[in-house]
């Protein structure tokens, strides 16, 4: 952590700490650690402590956004690589891992289902923000609901489901954006339904960036009983981009061009997503929920990274198929047992073609990849809730996962090599909760818990003649600290410490997997909500990570005590929200990251620091509203920084958008 941030986080603790030392415990306790961002309150994640933060739909639904991921910037924590590359365009990064696929850490959840890739990278493209009705973000290592990638926590994102405000909505934008949604929900007798319709396309702010995409989904849930429903969801999507490449570090600051030898860059992914949901209460005290789900992600994309490279045909089609089961049994006022179990089954086509054109090429110099994987996972874990008192509650899980499959990889030729996959064994994970309320205004929260970072893609798999046992997964240790306090009815601020180390911890590179050794994370996350005025309403969020290499690889000794690549060592979002009169609404959100080295030498070089400020108007009307927004107000340059080479010298840029605005007319229904 940079020495001048000290001084501001020991003042905040003091200040946060001073009353619960100074006054007698309350027994009006709210035993949970949550900070949301919004006026939503339906929120009910208070068994995790730590850094769990929310948005609810007031604050989503008015976004417009080609990429969905980009709704993440108001979460505290959470920096960005913006790819802007066609399908390749944006993921987010938490806890100091690396947003660029280099380290999948983050879970992602869509209505309670797995909506992760194979190799990590989060789908949240075949949502739109009026559908969406809140997100949930955890950031830690003590949440046991879910194993596979959840190294430094999870994203969970809930559709809509509500029955009053039915809607339509047209935006027109810079770019030459067009973008309809359309929202209705009912609820007839016993069967409550909800449908969802987006599109947008554009031609984009650098050249050779045109995108159109869509999405459907349906809802139907049915009450069986008073304690019993059953419900189905159903959803298709699509995503069509050109890529406009990158730029060389002499051509960056030419933000609107493409690459010369990008102009064939670009694709397409397909998305289906059918789940059933099964609630009921089996006695007054045992409820349990089931969930079955398959889903198809289907991406091909051509892309040249540079001009000494030759343009590449990728292709993947994943299914993934499981079940989810979760039993709470509240075995009296103050006890609660809950067991979970889930199964996800992976079958995954990876392929790799040098091309002719836009024409694949199978002599042996072109096939790159032409892989098989099946890959499946088996979780389980109980944990206990116990409400000591008024004053302290905690809450302890074990989580155990195992991972099984095998491996196809064809040549040319059709020749076929087959693998198993490395004998893991059974990873345990153990997980702690802790809440203390000295006061009623005043929670005190702790957490520690393991996780794992598992080998995806081929290098999960023995090659013939190779131990099985040989290989194992990362082992991820990690705690937090802090308070939540209601400095007064009106000021509410969380501050929080925390820490995550890992051994033989694996970065993704383009020819495999690196061991880079023990590494240490740490940092601060402070998160604040202020009703000023019964017009303005503030919040605020910063963070800081320091990430370094403790014990690297025996081949990467000369890299001990270096920063982590790609990851930026702050991030901060603040918004206000004025209501001018009773149907207008001026809204200003200022999203701030610092910058990051492009490789683990730390050489060549950091990139990426940007502060984008967005402002709009909300104005509300007898049959709808208008939304008026405009994004990045003062024209800042930032950019998505890769190295290429690995030692600074070949580092590629994709400059961000500019400024650009847009009207939106909606009509409820």
């Amino acid at each position: 952590m940079k020495a001048h941030f000290i001084p501001v986080y020991y003042l905040v603790s003091a200040a946060a700490i001073a009353p619960v030392l100074a006054q007698a415990a309350d027994t009006s306790t709210s035993l949970d650690s949550m900070i949301v961002i919004g006026k939503q309150t339906t929120f009910n994640n208070s068994d995790l402590a730590g850094a769990v933060d929310a948005i609810g739909r007031d604050e989503l639904e008015y976004e417009h956004v080609d990429d969905t991921m980009e709704l993440f910037s108001k979460v505290p924590g959470v920096s960005f690589s913006r790819y802007n590359q066609g399908v390749i365009n944006t993921d987010i990064s938490i806890r100091g891992f690396a947003g660029d696929g280099s380290s999948p850490h983050a879970k992602l959840l869509i209505d309670g289902i797995p909506s992760n890739l194979h190799n990590g990278y989060s789908e949240l493209d075949q949502l739109f923000p009026l559908g969406i009705d809140s997100v949930e973000i955890f950031k830690g290592t003590s949440d046991a609901r879910y194993g596979l990638h959840n190294v430094a926590g999870n994203y969970s994102v809930s559709s809509r489901s509500d029955t009053d405000d039915n809607e339509l909505e047209v935006t027109l934008g810079s770019f030459n954006t067009r973008e309809v949604q359309g929202y209705y929900g009912a609820k007839q007798g016993k069967l409550t339904h909800n449908y969802f319709l987006g599109y947008r396309e554009n031609e984009g702010f650098r050249d050779h960036t045109d995108l159109e995409k869509y999405t459907a989904s349906g809802r139907w849930f049915y009450d069986v009983s008073d304690s019993t429903s059953i419900g189905f969801i159903a959803r298709v999507s699509r995503y069509k981009g050109d890529a406009p490449g990158y730029l060389s570090k002499e051509d960056r600051r030419k933000r609107t061009s493409a690459a010369s030898f990008a102009d064939q860059d670009g694709g397409d992914k397909k998305i289906r997503h059918f789940s059933v949901h099964l609630n009921t209460a089996l006695s007054e005290s045992v409820d349990w929920s089931l969930k079955v789900y398959q889903q198809t992600f289907e991406r091909e994309r051509w892309v040249r990274f540079s001009e000494l490279n030759t343009l590449q045909n990728r292709y993947d089609d994943q299914d993934h198929s499981g079940i989810i089961s979760v039993l709470h049994w509240q075995l009296n006022d103050d006890w609660r047992l809950s067991w979970g179990a889930d199964l996800e089954f992976q079958d995954v086509v990876e392929q790799r073609f040098g091309t002719l054109g836009q024409s694949r090429r199978r002599d042996s110099a072109n096939v790159i990849r032409d892989r098989h994987y099946d890959f499946d996972t088996t979780g389980t874990y109980i944990k206990i809730d116990h409400e000591l008192n008024s004053l302290f509650r905690w809450n302890a899980a074990i989580r155990v996962d195992r991972l099984d499959g095998d491996f196809d990889q064809f040549d040319a030729l059709g020749n076929v090599e087959s693998r198993d996959i490395y004998d893991f064994g059974s990873i345990v994970q153990p997980k702690v909760n802790l809440f203390l309320s000295p006061r009623s205004d005043v929670t005190l929260f702790a957490n520690y818990g393991r996780s794992f970072q598992h080998p995806f893609g081929a290098s999960a798999y023995a090659p013939a003649g190779t131990d099985t046992g040989a290989q194992d997964v990362s082992i991820n240790d990690g705690w937090e600290i802090g308070g939540r306090w209601m400095v007064s009815e009106n000021i509410e601020l969380r501050l929080s410490h925390w820490q995550q180390k890992a051994k033989d911890e694996l970065v993704n590179t383009d020819t495999g997997q690196e061991n880079v050794g023990k590494t240490e994370r740490k940092g601060f996350d402070l998160g604040l909500n202020w009703s000023v005025t019964e017009r303005l309403y503030v919040w605020g969020n910063y963070s800081t990570t320091d990430s370094k290499i403790v014990n690297p690889d025996s081949s990467d000794a000369a890299n001990i005590g270096n920063e982590l690549r790609s990851i930026a060592d702050f991030t901060a979002s603040v918004g206000a929200n004025y209501d001018i009169t009773s149907a207008l609404v001026a809204r200003v959100h200022v999203d701030a990251q610092g910058d990051y080295y492009v490789n683990e030498e730390n050489s060549g070089g950091k990139f990426g620091d940007y502060t984008l400020v967005h402002v709009g108007l909300d104005y509300e009307t007898s049959w709808g509203g208008v939304n008026v927004q405009v994004n990045n107000l003062f024209d800042e340059f930032y950019e998505y920084v890769f190295d290429l080479n690995g030692d600074g010298t070949g580092t590629i840029h994709s400059p961000g958008d500019g400024i650009n605005a847009s009207v939106s007319l909606s009509y409820k229904f």
